[in-house]
């Protein structure tokens, strides 16, 4: 019984798993597109962008990750993410020069993402970063 009462590294990875079944969300992954973003404005050429479209096992919500690291823009201006041409969403820069979006496909107006659908992240409604989804 003492052997319990002592702290274990096998102690963090059983809490990990506990919290993992609580959320309910994610799992293993089945599919995973990502989006190599190109920067098309000179003046956020050291930006860091990211964007990626996981689908889990059956019956768990689908998942979509964009994030901007390094901008060069104010606390709290907007960027627009558009798929295919469509408004996904608006993300506003944080204080850590990061802008990031992350939805899952329970909540309300999520795109299906296929191979070769175009991301596009407009700054005052001029192109910025464009990618196209393809399968990883």
């Amino acid at each position: 019984m003492e052997y319990f009462l002592e702290f274990h590294w096998w102690y963090l990875l059983v809490g990990l798993l506990i919290v993992m079944a609580l959320t309910g969300k994610g799992g293993r992954v089945i599919k995973k597109y990502s989006a190599d973003l190109k920067i098309l404005d000179d003046r956020f050429k050291d930006c860091i962008p990211e964007a990626e479209y996981k689908i889990f096992k059956e019956g768990q919500p689908d998942k979509i990750d964009v994030e901007v690291e390094n901008l060069p823009l104010k606390t709290d201006e907007a960027l627009d993410i558009l798929i295919n041409d469509v408004l996904l969403a608006e993300i506003t820069v944080k204080r850590n020069k990061e802008a990031e979006f992350e939805h899952w496909s329970d909540e309300a107006n999520f795109p299906k993402i296929k191979e070769g659908d175009v991301i596009v992240i407009n700054y005052l409604g001029e192109k910025i970063l464009e990618g196209t989804f393809q399968l990883k």
